[in-house]
């Protein structure tokens, strides 16, 4: 059954965020993405996005969101930061791409199954999916080169980042929630009542 709110948009009459508020969650999720990419150089915090992406919407939504990220990443990645066009790269690309996705099931995983609170739920979702996520790219540079890049400062940096984003989205999406109440009703929330 579909209810109206005062604003007259539609939301579930399970209290459930609508089609459209998470429609407009996944937007501002990509368009962090790009930010990030064009800010920090095309190193977009995909486990960060990861589980601000499955926190509250379901996984199939949040790997087609996943993949629209990560081809906005490699777009810019070519277009504006000038990628060389050689099949190394190229398949460095995919294996981003791949980890991605497979950061955001494990992220899915983990939060779905929780028995922590949501803080630490989260948080520990960042910690497997982000060990997953290095784990893969460590296995695909056994391949295509760069395991010099896998030291630990880096990695404990690149680490830091995701987590910083990841509190950054939660601040963004409890924003969202409040602003965002009279034109879309209930949003999509990352901190959910425990």
């Amino acid at each position: 059954m579909i209810t109206r709110n005062r604003s007259t948009q539609a939301f579930d009459a399970t209290g459930q965020p609508s089609d459209v508020a998470k429609l407009v969650w996944i937007v501002i999720l990509a368009l962090a993405g790009m930010g990030g990419s064009l800010v920090i150089s095309c190193v977009t915090p995909f486990v960060a996005l990861a589980v601000a992406l499955v926190g509250p919407l379901r996984l199939r939504v949040a790997l087609r969101a996943m993949t629209a990220i990560w081809l906005t990443n490699q777009f810019i990645g070519f277009a504006f930061f000038h990628f060389p066009r050689t099949p190394n790269t190229v398949l460095w690309g995919f294996a981003i791409g791949a980890a991605a996705m497979l950061s955001t099931v494990a992220a899915s995983i983990v939060i779905k199954r929780s028995v922590f609170p949501t803080v630490l739920g989260l948080g520990f979702a960042l910690l497997v999916a982000y060990a997953i996520y290095e784990v893969a790219l460590l296995v695909t540079a056994l391949f295509l080169g760069g395991i010099e890049t896998f030291s630990l400062s880096t990695i404990a940096r690149l680490g830091l980042v995701n987590l910083f984003w990841l509190v950054g989205l939660v601040v963004l999406n409890e924003l969202v929630v409040v602003l965002c109440k009279a034109w879309l009703g209930r949003m999509p929330r990352l901190l959910r009542a425990s």
